[in-house]
């Protein structure tokens, strides 16, 4: 019977965990062009998208047909009404770490149509010395190695730091996909 059991357990743990591993799958062209939709028309949708997903809009812009975003922490398990983080394994990693995103979307003409083009950056929030060498190090919080968090003076400030994560190519999905869902409105 305990057999029986420990086989359903690892079956719930494993087939859960086997679909976190997804890559973005590119269902729409990064940058993607758009024939009958001016410039103008697909900036204004591509800024309520962001704001939508509530990303605070960096003004004045630095040119027109460039959106860039302020930072915004990732949401978290408990945050579920929030659509900033996509995927399983994104929702686990914003939920155990400081994790943020910043998005830059552009949007030129082209052949009597525009173009837009998204870019997530992602970064999490690292003490010094701190900074993992791979996902699976980030979650070993059972080190017991002296390291810069485990110092001789627990009332010294830190310098914490952002460290880049490279690109958010899921929510570059979401967010182009809401594009293509807004224009239709």
């Amino acid at each position: 019977m305990s057999r029986t059991f420990a086989c359903l357990l690892l079956t719930a743990v494993v087939l859960p965990a086997a679909g976190c591993a997804t890559v973005a799958t590119g269902r729409f062209g990064n940058p993607s062009g758009f024939a009958d939709t001016s410039p103008g028309k697909l900036e204004q949708v591509a800024l309520r998208t962001l704001m939508e997903l509530r990303f605070n809009i960096v003004l004045p812009q630095a040119r027109p047909g460039l959106i860039e975003t302020e930072p915004l922490t990732g949401s978290s398990w408990f945050e579920f009404w929030r659509k900033d983080t996509i995927g399983r394994v994104q929702v686990a990693e914003s939920s155990l770490h400081t994790i943020r995103r910043r998005a830059t979307v552009s949007v030129s003409a082209q052949d009597g149509g525009s173009q837009v083009a998204v870019r997530v950056i992602k970064e999490r929030l690292c003490a010094p010395g701190s900074t993992p060498g791979s996902l699976g190090a980030s979650f070993n919080s059972y080190e017991t190695e002296d390291t810069e968090l485990m110092r001789r003076d627990a009332l010294a400030e830190t310098e914490y730091q952002w460290v880049e994560m490279g690109r958010d190519e899921l929510l570059e999905q979401y967010i182009l996909e809401r594009i293509h869902a807004n224009l239709g409105r």
